[in-house]
C-alpha cells in the first residue's frame, strides 16, 4: 500500500491570490507563502528555497507567469534565455505569453550542432555553460529568467553568454531573489517576484 510523504515545510495557505498582479507587494506576499524552505540542503548550513511546492498550486503558477509577463510585457522582449533546468519552468511559458523565442542554456555537451560556452564555478555546479551558437540575432532584447537566484554566478555566466552572441540583457527576473548584492551583474537589472 503506498502512503504519501507529507513535505516538511507544510503549511496551511492564508492569502487568495493577488486581485491586481501591479501590486508587486501583494504578488511577493502571496508567492512566499507558497515556497517551501528546506534547513541543511543541499549541505549543512545551507537553506534551499524550492519552488517546486509552488508548481503544486497551478493557480500560484500562473500567478507567478502572469506577474513575469505583465512586467516585461511592453519591454520589446524577443527572446527569454533561461538555464536547465528549474529555469526552463519558468523560461519556457513566459516566452509563450510574450510570444517571444525561448532559449535554453544547457550544461557542457547537452545541446548539439555549434554552441558557445563559457565555464564558472557555482554554488551547486562547475563546469561549462553552452547555448546555441545562432539563438540569439545581434541586438535581440533578452530577458533571463531564473527559478532562484543566490550567489548571482550563473545569471553572471548567462549574461556573458548572451552578450557574446550580440544580445542586449535588459533584465535578469527570477522568483525568488535570494541575492544580497548585485555587484555580479554590474549594471543589468534584477527583478524577483519575492525575496526570502
Amino acid at each position: 500500500m503506498f502512503i504519501p510523504k507529507t513535505m516538511s515545510c507544510e503549511k496551511p495557505a492564508m492569502l487568495s491570490p493577488p486581485a491586481d498582479l501591479t501590486d508587486e507587494e501583494e504578488v511577493s506576499a502571496y508567492i512566499k507563502e507558497k515556497i517551501c524552505v528546506y534547513s541543511n540542503f543541499p549541505k549543512p548550513g545551507a537553506d534551499f528555497s524550492d519552488v517546486t511546492s509552488l508548481l503544486l498550486d497551478p493557480i500560484a503558477f500562473q500567478v507567478a507567469i502572469d506577474a513575469l509577463k505583465l512586467r516585461y510585457a511592453d519591454k520589446g522582449i524577443t527572446h527569454v534565455v533561461s538555464t536547465e533546468s528549474r529555469g526552463f519552468i519558468f523560461g519556457a511559458p513566459l516566452a509563450l505569453a510574450l510570444q517571444a523565442a525561448f532559449v535554453p542554456v544547457r550544461r557542457a555537451r547537452r545541446l548539439p550542432g555549434d554552441v558557445v560556452g563559457v565555464d564558472y564555478v557555482s554554488g551547486y555546479y562547475s563546469g561549462r555553460m553552452e547555448v546555441h551558437l545562432d539563438a540569439i540575432p545581434n541586438g535581440g532584447r533578452v530577458v533571463i529568467i531564473d527559478d532562484l537566484v543566490a550567489s548571482g554566478k550563473t545569471l553572471k555566466v548567462t549574461v556573458e553568454l548572451v552578450e557574446n552572441l550580440g544580445g542586449e540583457v535588459v533584465e535578469c527576473g527570477c522568483v525568488i531573489n535570494s541575492l544580497h548584492s548585485t555587484e555580479l551583474l554590474e549594471n543589468i537589472p534584477l527583478y524577483g517576484l519575492t525575496t526570502i
